[in-house]
């Protein structure tokens, strides 16, 4: 009877998103003092702010728009933002860009400069860059409908966030860079560790690809 009644306490349910922290050392004292510190840093007035596109993001003097990217097509997000409309367009336009793109690489209408088909991806980021799409990839490890899609396609996937570049030696060794994509993925484009990794990758494909192909050497 505790278990199961420490169990209701401790666990909540909201948008088909379950979050059961029960089985952590927490007690209903412990909670409401989390509640009255997320009252004093005004916590939800700081959520509106983001939702809003405030520049919440005082380092770089810029609004935090992650969740726009989740936002579907139409959308009232004007009711939130000024720009509203305009944000939303444009973040679609890309989402749009990267589906027909993604679709090309897929059904080999985009190959390799050598003209081989695409099987082998490298994907170069750091912090939420490197571990939200390693996440993805690992919940859809498990998904049945996407070990089907990629079923006998031969794909490769790896992720390079180590500026060691061991690490990258380790992760693209087996990798043919003829039938190899690689996708450098930043907001700004200047954080160091992953521009040096990119360099690094620009490096083993323009070493190995003049070597499969010399006429490469004169472009």
């Amino acid at each position: 009877g505790e278990v199961s009644g420490r169990w209701s306490k401790n666990a909540g349910n909201q948008r088909r998103i379950f979050l059961d922290y029960s089985r952590q050392h927490v007690t209903g004292e412990t909670m409401e003092s989390l509640f009255d510190l997320a009252d004093t840093m005004r916590l939800t007035d700081r959520m509106n702010e983001m939702r809003s596109g405030m520049n919440i993001n005082f380092t770089e003097r810029r609004p935090v728009m992650h969740h726009v990217l989740r936002m579907p097509r139409g959308y009232d997000f004007k009711a939130l933002h000024p720009q509203g409309d305009t944000i939303l367009d444009e973040v679609h336009s890309v989402l749009d860009r990267i589906a027909t793109f993604s679709e090309d690489v897929r059904e080999g209408r985009i190959r390799g400069c050598t003209g081989k088909e695409l099987k082998n991806i490298v994907c170069i980021g750091i912090g939420g860059t490197h571990s939200g799409p390693e996440a993805v990839y690992e919940a859809l490890r498990g998904d049945a409908a996407a070990t089907q899609a990629v079923e006998g396609r031969g794909i490769k996937l790896r992720f390079v966030a180590n500026v060691d570049p061991v690490d990258f030696d380790l992760n693209c060794r087996d990798l043919n860079p003829e039938e190899t994509l690689v996708i450098v993925t930043s907001k700004s484009f200047t954080t160091a560790e992953t521009m040096q990794n990119a360099r690094t990758a620009q490096r083993w494909l323009v070493r190995n690809l003049c070597k499969a192909s010399p006429e490469l050497t004169k472009e």
